[in-house]
């Protein structure tokens, strides 16, 4: 009997509510079963951190916004964009292992041109930013170099696979051999 009681508490009675059919304004704000929010009162403690709350939003509205400086930040953020994405195509290129297929070249082909391409975009990624209070030269810069280190673990990535001539033995088709010094006369 004690158990039955316990799950009363959680129960809703189905056959208490009676359809209506009538108009929008008589369904109810809260889900049956729930307690409205407003019925309970708050905490002293969630009182005292919504007052605070309160005095923040008027501490910060009171100041006035910076446009300049927002600019400046949100132009460090694409500048660092790319830098983001080394670590995800260091772990493409490392699953993609060492050997000349075409899922292999495909990664190391996006990993070297796909910088390339977002460099010669780089006007029209800061353009937003241009601001005559401010340069964005800086942060065109280093969007610069960090394109040009996402090329470069790509172009490693070849070296590793073998595909750069690197070696004495890549150019053998434009060495010359030598000249020899003395002829003799075969005769067999």
């Amino acid at each position: 009997m004690a158990r039955s009681a316990a799950l009363a508490a959680w129960s809703v009675g189905y056959g208490q509510i009676k359809p209506k059919t009538s108009r929008l304004d008589d369904i109810p704000d809260i889900m049956i079963g729930f307690t409205d929010a407003k019925v309970r009162p708050p905490s002293p403690r969630a009182l005292t951190q919504s007052l605070a709350q309160q005095e923040k939003n008027k501490e910060v509205a009171s100041k006035p916004v910076d446009a300049t400086s927002i600019q400046v930040s949100k132009a460090w953020e694409a500048a660092m964009a790319p830098a983001k994405s080394i670590p995800m195509n260091l772990m493409m290129l490392y699953m993609s292992g060492n050997s000349v297929q075409i899922f292999s070249m495909m990664v190391v082909y996006m990993t070297v041109v796909n910088p390339l391409k977002a460099i010669t975009t780089v006007n029209a990624v800061f353009a937003p930013y241009h601001n005559p209070k401010h340069s964005v030269l800086p942060q065109m810069l280093v969007f610069i170099l960090c394109q040009l280190a996402c090329t470069a673990v790509g172009l490693y990535k070849c070296w590793s696979m073998g595909l750069l001539p690197t070696e004495a033995s890549d150019w053998l088709a434009w060495y010359k051999g030598p000249q020899p010094l003395e002829y003799t006369l075969g005769l067999a």
